[in-house]
Parts: C-alpha cells; structure tokens; sequence
C-alpha cells in the first residue's frame, strides 16, 4: 500500500452535521498523482458549504457564493475576460500620493505589499494578509472592470512536468501569457535557471510594462519601465511545487505554526526543513523572471494572484479539514521575528487603505462567514 498518510477525526460544524467525522487512509500512489488532493478539496469544501447552509448570513448564502476555479476548468471565454480585466486594472489609476513609479490600480497592488512585506511573510500576518489581499484584487477587478466570473487559482503541481507547456503560461490567447524569451545568464544562485529568462514573448501581457521596482534598486518607487520578464523552471516546480508536497504540506501539519512553516519552508520548525523551498517559494520561484522573482515586487507579475489563490486554496482546504480546531494564529508580527516582536492576535487590526479596507483578522478566518468573504474552493 505504500506509505500511508492519515487525517483522523475531521469535524464538520452545524447542528444538522454534529458529531460526523472522516479519517483518511491515502496510499502514496494517490498522494502523488492528486486524487489525496481532490478528496481532501472536496471534504472542505462540502465542509464549509455545510457551515453555511446551517448558518446563512445576510452576505453569504449558497445562492450567493462564489466558486473559485482552477486555471484549466475555467472557460476560454472566461479566462479572456479576465486577462481582459487585468488590462483593465493596469489601465486604472494608482491610489498612492506622493509615489512617481506606480501608474495603475494595478500598481497599487504593488505599493502595498512592498509597504507591508516585512510583516505578512514568516509572521503571524502571512496566511490571512494574503487572503484579504487577493480578496481586494479580485473585488477591484469586479467592481472596476466588470469581471463576472470566477477568480482563478494554478495548481502548480499539475504542470511539474512542463510549466512551459501549462495552460496559464503556454502563450495562447486563453493563457497569462508565454516564458520569456530564453537568453543566456546564470539563474539565481539558489534556484539555478530556467528556460527563459527575457521579455514574455507571446500571449497576454506580451506588451506589459513593469512601472518600478525593483527592491534591489536605491528607489524602487520611482519610474523603471521595463518588460515582463519570466523564467518558468520546470525543475523547482517539480521538486517543491508538486501534488506531493502540496498534500503532504496539508495532512502533516497538526497546527497553524506548523502548517504556516511547513508551506513557507521555515528552517525555525525542524520539521519544515525537509520542504526547502516550499510550496510557497517554488510556485513563486516556478515563474521566476522580473518582477516574479523579486520578493517584495511579485505582485507586478499578474500570475502572482493565480499562484496564491492555490496558496489560499491550502489554506482553506487545511482550515475546513478541522474547523472547530483551526480558527487560530501563531507567530510574531515581524518577518522571521526580526526585529524581535510581539505575538499577532486575531484582533490585530488589518488596514490595507487606500487599496482596500480595514478588518480585524479574526473576521478574516471564515471565506463563507460574510465578513467580508463569500467564496470556496472547487
């Protein structure tokens, strides 16, 4: 049977639902090729539907909620009109005074997680941050653009065999657009290179330019206008990206510390070691280029928002698994507790004005609790 992962005692809320419980008993087999995958999806996300039928708010119904869809199950016609509203977002104007670089709503987006990276990355912040985060730039590209469909996510790990050749990047008119165009350079020392490595050649975003940035340069908020550059690395995204470590990421992390450490690679768990990278760096790293590769700039990349809604998917997946238990934070509010700093509590206050809004990260746990949320995963 191979080596055997289980998940015990899985409690689904409401009163019409007390009491149930699943254990999983997944051979690696099925770990590997995703089948583990789709059925813990498919668990949480009846979980969380389940949580909202037996408690409707006046927001978020079953009537009214959202799906977020893969990549690939979403429509040709559909994907269009999204890259169409991504244009769109890069076409709409910055909400940061007193910044030269930014020119886009779209940048804006840029400013922001350049303003706060030092607080939701390896912190208490990381996981719920990037959830409101991607949840603003998905409302931006509805009420400012008009897009009515659903909010995509790149499971990674169905491409570890080619990201070249992924529908989110093989450069058609229903991809995020191509690789870049391949010259020689020696690749980041720590990731090697990819099979790019220059201007994004064909598809969507072939004519994007990149405002500012990068974190590297003296002002990285001033004017820098330059391409799109990407380096799809089929490697990285094989060795840390793959269905494998996206399910085993989810069913061996008992706890918030470890799940968040576990998907970031944080060498303080010794635990986390194991996972180098990370999901987290080898979806971001599976992309590569400028501004994809740049920590603190990624977002400038518009596959940025694909690779964390499957971030977020984990998260969802991991929270709905056990939901009465994983309504919780853990860590320090500064990146790798440097400098040394206080534990985040959930109601820490989240601002992320002039870009979105003002939350308590407690009201940031549940995506069907209506505050401000309304979606689950496929």
């Amino acid at each position: 049977m191979g080596l055997v992962k289980k998940l015990q005692s899985l409690a689904l809320l409401g009163v019409a639902l007390q009491g149930l419980a699943f254990d999983f008993d997944f051979p690696q087999a099925d770990i590997d090729s995703g089948r583990a995958l789709q059925q813990l999806g498919e668990t949480a996300r009846d979980a969380a539907l389940a949580r909202l039928e037996a408690s409707p708010s006046s927001t978020c119904t079953k009537e009214s909620v959202r799906m977020r869809k893969e990549w690939r199950n979403i429509p040709g016609e559909e994907r269009k009109a999204y890259v169409k509203a991504v244009e769109c977002l890069m076409e709409s104007p910055n909400v940061y005074p007193n910044v030269t670089g930014p020119k886009s709503m779209f940048d804006s987006f840029g400013v922001l997680h350049y303003y706060l990276t030092p607080y939701v990355h390896n912190s208490a912040y990381f996981l719920l941050f990037h959830r409101l985060y991607i949840w603003t730039y998905e409302e931006k590209l509805r009420t400012l653009c008009g897009y009515t469909g659903a909010f995509p996510y790149w499971e990674w790990g169905l491409d570890a065999g080619g990201v070249e050749k992924s529908p989110v990047f093989d450069g058609s008119e229903t991809s995020m657009g191509s690789n870049g165009e391949y010259v020689e350079n020696p690749g980041n020392p720590f990731f090697g290179r990819g099979t790019g490595g220059g201007c994004v050649k064909e598809g969507p975003f072939k004519n994007y330019t990149v405002n500012f940035g990068p974190n590297t340069s003296r002002t990285p908020l001033v004017p820098n206008p330059r391409c799109l550059k990407r380096d799809l690395n089929t490697q990285i995204c094989a060795q840390w990206a793959s269905l494998r470590n996206t399910t085993e990421t989810i069913i061996e992390s008992p706890d918030i510390a470890l799940f968040q450490a576990n998907l970031q690679g944080d060498y303080r768990w010794p635990e986390a070691r194991k996972w180098g990278f990370a999901v987290h760096g080898g979806g971001h790293f599976s992309i590569g280029g400028d501004p994809g590769g740049d920590f603190y700039f990624s977002p400038l990349e518009p596959a940025f928002y694909l690779h964390h809604g499957q971030i977020d998917r984990m998260y969802f997946i991991w929270q709905n698994l056990d939901w009465e238990n994983r309504q919780t934070m853990a860590g320090t509010i500064t990146m790798m507790d440097m400098p040394p700093s206080r534990n985040g509590t959930l109601d820490d206050v989240l601002d992320i004005k002039p870009v979105g809004g003002s939350y308590t990260f407690r009201q940031l746990l549940d995506t069907v609790g209506g505050s401000p949320f309304c979606f689950v995963y496929e």
